[in-house]
């Protein structure tokens, strides 16, 4: 028989496929079956079983610096839009004063947050700190996932249904986030006060933490 017989109809060309594909997956099922009846391996797309859960992040990020008086302000403003799910929000205030002739005149800075463009249940925060160099400013952040920490972790007795259903920020984050800074200058006490400080310079950071739940079945060791 001519080969090119065997391909010279529609139905001829699905048998053969079909028939490739049965050679493929038979025996692929049959290798794995003893491993899921031993507990080697657990779980599966549908059914509940052992799970290895990760998180992918993806920052989204947008950076300002401003330099401000005492009493000076700014408003920043953080458009966010994403087709991933987000994780959570956070403002980064920094600020390092070293241009003071001695202790006891630290610059400071405050912020007040405005929520209301966002969409989703969130509420307004503030926050101060000094500007003391290192791990100085403050932070603000809003869990937009909950609980959202972006820790592996393993899954026991779920489906991974289920586990997709719980990592889901079910649309929630999108919108405009604003806050308003306002700086504290410290001056010393004399003429020459306002020279040697009259200002500071602040670091507005914005992000959006976005990530891609991975999902895999959970390998368990024999002992």
């Amino acid at each position: 028989m001519d080969i090119q017989e065997l391909f010279d109809t529609p139905r001829k060309i699905g048998m053969f496929a079909g028939s490739v594909a049965f050679l493929v997956l038979f025996p692929a099922y049959f290798a794995w079956m003893p491993l899921v009846d031993e507990g080697i391996v657990s779980g599966g797309s549908g059914g509940s079983g052992n799970w290895e859960v990760g998180f992918m992040e993806t920052p989204i990020v947008l950076q300002d610096t401003q330099v401000m008086g005492d009493g000076d302000t700014h408003d920043t403003f953080f458009d966010v839009a994403s087709e991933m799910n987000i994780g959570y929000i956070e403002l980064d205030i920094d600020c390092n004063d070293n241009d003071d002739p001695g202790p006891g005149f630290t610059d400071s800075a405050e912020g007040t947050s405005d929520v209301s463009g966002a969409i989703g249940d969130f509420e307004d925060q503030s926050g101060d700190g000094m500007c003391s160099g290192g791990d100085s400013g403050f932070t603000l952040r809003w869990d937009v996932t909950s609980n959202y920490s972006g820790s592996n972790y393993t899954a026991s007795g779920m489906s991974e249904s289920e586990i997709r259903a719980e990592w889901n920020d079910d649309g929630l984050g999108r919108g405009t986030w604003a806050a308003t800074i306002t700086a504290d200058i410290s001056s010393p006490p004399s003429p020459l006060g306002s020279i040697v400080d009259s200002d500071e310079e602040y670091e507005i950071t914005w992000t959006a933490m976005t990530y891609e739940l991975i999902i895999q079945p959970a390998v368990e060791m024999e002992a």
